[in-house]
């Protein structure tokens, strides 16, 4: 063989490990210190409800990701690794405690309204998870969980709105 030609030979084989060991490395890691840290810190929540997010929401919205074996393998990590990103950057039920009460009552808004509607969790996550598809009443309880932690938000003296009171009028709507 030619001298250029084992040059060549070795180079590539040389970029094709550095290549693999690059592709084949987990998406992301979770700090272990944030998963002890309770999902919507501060927020007040029923054990039903923090069931139902913590098996629909959690492995996506929060630092809490359990990456599964494909979740190694590109091009399926490539696809997970962003959607975790754009999930987290969406919102982080790890970090809840650091919103403010505003940012905070407009994500729940998002969270009952996407319940609600069927868009979260989405159809391909929950082909993949089955047992994160929300059932109606799942969906029902989690809207109306969104709703009450809104309006205690908005009422931090936890004073209750009296009949006639039409500041929390357009809350009835729903």
């Amino acid at each position: 063989m030619r001298p250029s030609t084992v040059l060549v030979a070795t180079a590539l084989a040389a970029a094709t490990i550095a290549a693999s060991a690059l592709a084949f490395r987990p998406p992301g890691k979770v700090d272990p210190h944030r998963i002890s840290s309770p999902l919507l810190d501060g927020a007040q929540i029923d054990a039903e409800t923090l069931d139902i997010v913590e098996r629909a929401c959690q492995n996506c919205h929060s630092e809490r990701t359990h990456w599964p074996w494909y979740s190694h393998i590109p091009p399926a990590s490539w696809l997970l690794h962003r959607d975790v990103a754009h999930a987290r950057d969406r919102f982080n039920l790890s970090r809840w405690e650091g919103y403010t009460p505003v940012e905070k009552q407009a994500l729940l808004s998002a969270i009952g309204a996407a319940a609600r509607t069927s868009v979260m969790p989405p159809r391909r996550y929950t082909f993949l998870h089955p047992q994160s598809k929300l059932s109606g009443p799942e969906r029902e309880h989690l809207y109306r969980w969104t709703r009450s932690e809104r309006l205690r938000l908005r009422n931090p003296d936890d004073r209750i709105p009296r009949s006639g009171d039409n500041r929390y009028l357009w809350d009835r709507r729903f």
